[in-house]
């Protein structure tokens, strides 16, 4: 049970902050073609196996 505030800080909006740029006029396409969104998927989907894997065992 204490891991759900620490999952529920990763839904904080500064994390979005990571580069500078404005993405006003982009979608879910651009977050789906751009490397560096690619990558932040990838490790939050790593992450989220390794908490769910961890959860589980406990």
């Amino acid at each position: 049970m204490r891991a759900l505030p620490l999952a529920l800080l990763t839904l904080l909006p500064t994390a979005a902050l990571a580069h500078p740029g404005d993405h006003a006029q982009t979608g879910w396409l651009h977050a789906l073609t751009e490397p560096d969104h690619l990558l932040m998927l990838a490790i939050a989907g790593v992450g989220a196996f390794i908490a769910y894997r961890l959860w589980k065992r406990s």
